[in-house]
């Protein structure tokens, strides 16, 4: 490999070690007029670190796919709403939106449970920015 290949590869990897969170904070979208946004997002943790699953509404329209590193906005009306992983026994949650807010919901699995149950948790905006930027 020569000099300037190597060179090339370094400034490559040092743009994309600082570009992610600049990349994700324009790809969320503000809130649509009289709407509000969910975030939920998976960070990297290795407590189920190949585990898929889904996210779906309370009619079972599925909203989002999570995997490792994934960031999924949602647009909802304002109000409670409710979400469950269809293929997790007794994983659920509300989550309250008003309009023009934008709630962040960190998705998990607790390593606790012997079966690694799936975890919904709301968190602040600055944190979940610090954990999706790594990603």
């Amino acid at each position: 490999m020569t000099k300037f290949t190597r060179r090339g590869l370094l400034a490559v990897s040092a743009a994309a070690a600082i570009l992610p969170a600049t990349a994700f904070a324009a790809s969320v979208p503000a809130p649509a007029a009289g709407k509000g946004l969910i975030v939920f997002y998976r960070g990297g943790s290795a407590a189920g670190n190949a585990a898929r699953f889904d996210i779906a509404d309370a009619n079972g329209n599925v909203v989002a796919h999570m995997q490792r590193g994934a960031v999924q906005p949602v647009s909802v009306s304002p109000g409670t709403h409710e979400f469950s992983v269809p293929d997790a026994n007794n994983t659920s949650g509300v989550i309250e939106v008003a309009a023009g807010q934008t709630v962040f919901v960190e998705c998990y699995l607790d390593a606790a449970t012997f079966a690694g149950k799936l975890q919904f948790r709301i968190q602040p905006e600055a944190k979940a920015m610090k954990t999706i930027s790594k990603y």
